[in-house]
Formats: C-alpha cells, structure tokens, sequence
C-alpha cells in the first residue's frame, strides 16, 4: 500500500490531508488534478480512512483487501463515459446501507465530471448529508464541468502537476497577506498581493498551496483540532480563527483551489492580484457570514 510519503505530492498538500485524517476528515472531498495522480491519492485517503491503523498501514486486514480491491466498504465508481442518473441512484442507495466490515464506508467516483446534470443533482443530498459512516471522494480533471451545487457540497483539493511543489521558502510572502486579511484592510490586502506579480507562475501555485494550508491551520485553531502545519505563520491563523468564522475561512480555503485552476491557464496576475483583494476580502468581509 503505498503511503502518503511516498506520493509525488507537495509537503503542504500531504501534511494538510494527513492532518484532516488525524482529526476529522471531510465526508465530501473533490480532487482536482491528472488523473493517475488523484486515482492514485484518492485510493490512499480510502485505505486511510478504512485502515484499522488509520495509517494507511499496508499491513491490517482492511489495508491488504483495499489494496486488491476486495475491500466490501471500498466502492470504486469508474465508468467508461457518461455516468448516468441511474448509477447516482445506485451509489445513493449503497449509502443507506450500514457498512460491513468497518466502521465507514467509502466512495470513490472516478471522472466525476462526466456525471450528466441528473446525475449530479441526484448526488446532492447524500453529498450535503451523508451517512455519518460515509465518505465520498470525488475525482477530477476538469472541474468547471461540475456543477456548482455539487462544489459547494465538496472539500476540494487541487493537486499541481508532478514536478511541481510548493516552495516553503515562499512563507515570508504570506504573512502580510495573512496579516492584511486578518485585519480586513483591504489596501493593505492589495499590497501585499501585488507582491506577488513578481512570481513565476510554478511559484504563485506553491504560495497559494501554502495559503490553504494556513487556512487549514486557521479552521483547525478555531476548533483546537490539533497543532499547526506551518508553525512559522501560527499567531496569523491564530488572529485569522478569533477574526473569521470556519465557513468563511473555509470559503477562502475553496477560493485558493479556484485561483491555482486559474493560474495553471495562464490568468495574467493582474487577475490574480484582483481574485486575492477583490473576492477574498467580498468572502471575508462583505457577504453575510453562517456561524462557524
């Protein structure tokens, strides 16, 4: 079984879904990246969350059926083509049903953008309230052919290209951002986002994982879920959780997925300067937030 260390992934990335699994991992997840890549890191997370270590271990009962595919909790969704009402009905009904072996059952829905509308409208409520035993996991390549209502419902994760990875030397770049965000002085945002138009483009991706992960940070000090993934910006995700409600901090997190797809078509960072003043500090300060 391969583990999470051994995915060609960014640090930030792993340590933020390790960190998910060894609190309270999502019930509704959408992967974003090439396909191998998210098949690959999808079958990881279903081993975690099946694995008798939580691991995953490679070695328990539940780690070796996972991994052959044996697994009766284990349901792979992989279809050639369109994938219709009739097999959201399927899955939706497979969710009703307690798990067999575990203690959770899980989904994984493989090209979940060729699900058609019916298909996808089908999947929402299971999706918004699943089964407190249920766990879907979506993937994805082109994910603005998934409709709205079902991102809503989803934690995304958007996954670079292979020989991609963050660079952690970027973090002195996020502090007056987080800083600025946290203080809800939107001139201040735009400066420090305009220090960003300096960036490569493989280096505003990396910042911009590195973003997220301190929103993950923020969501996690905000319910003492567990310790911070990046220390060096911990009083600006501690400020971030006593200024911002979770669903608004995890809106910006879903706001960050969004940005990198941009970036990776070529969006000129002027835009990108705009997205991170404009539609951050509109999420952050102007919409009416939910409570946490």
């Amino acid at each position: 079984m391969i583990g999470f260390d051994a995915l060609r992934l960014p640090a930030a990335l792993r340590r933020s879904i390790t960190g998910a699994l060894s609190a309270r991992f999502p019930q509704s997840v959408l992967l974003i990246g090439a396909e191998e890549q998210t098949r690959i890191l999808g079958r990881t997370i279903a081993a975690a969350l099946l694995c008798e270590q939580g691991c995953p271990c490679g070695t328990c009962n539940s780690c070796r059926k996972a991994e052959k595919e044996l697994h009766p909790d284990l349901i792979e969704i992989d279809e050639d083509g369109e994938i219709k009402v009739e097999t959201a009905r399927r899955i939706r009904a497979e969710a009703s049903v307690l798990p067999n072996e575990s203690a959770r059952k899980v989904f994984v829905i493989a090209h979940a953008e060729q699900m058609n509308p019916a298909a996808q409208n089908a999947l929402l409520k299971v999706l918004e309230e699943p089964p407190k035993y249920c766990f879907f996991i979506l993937l994805a390549t082109q994910p603005d052919r998934i409709l709205e209502t079902i991102l809503s419902r989803c934690t995304r994760y958007q996954l670079p290209p292979d020989e991609e990875t963050p660079d952690e030397t970027l973090l002195p770049l996020l502090v007056p951002y987080l800083r600025a965000l946290s203080s809800g002085n939107e001139c201040e945002m735009m400066r420090a986002a305009v220090g960003l138009e300096k960036l490569s483009r493989v280096q505003l991706r990396g910042w911009l994982s590195l973003l997220q992960t301190a929103l993950r940070d923020a969501v996690f000090a905000a319910g003492s879920l567990g310790p911070p993934l990046l220390p060096f910006v911990s009083a600006e995700t501690a400020s971030l959780a006593g200024r911002l409600p979770v669903r608004t901090l995890t809106a910006l997190y879903e706001l960050c997925g969004t940005l990198s797809i941009r970036v990776e078509r070529n969006a000129a960072a002027s835009a990108m300067t705009c997205a991170l003043t404009a539609d951050a500090y509109s999420l952050a300060y102007l919409k009416k937030r939910g409570s946490p």
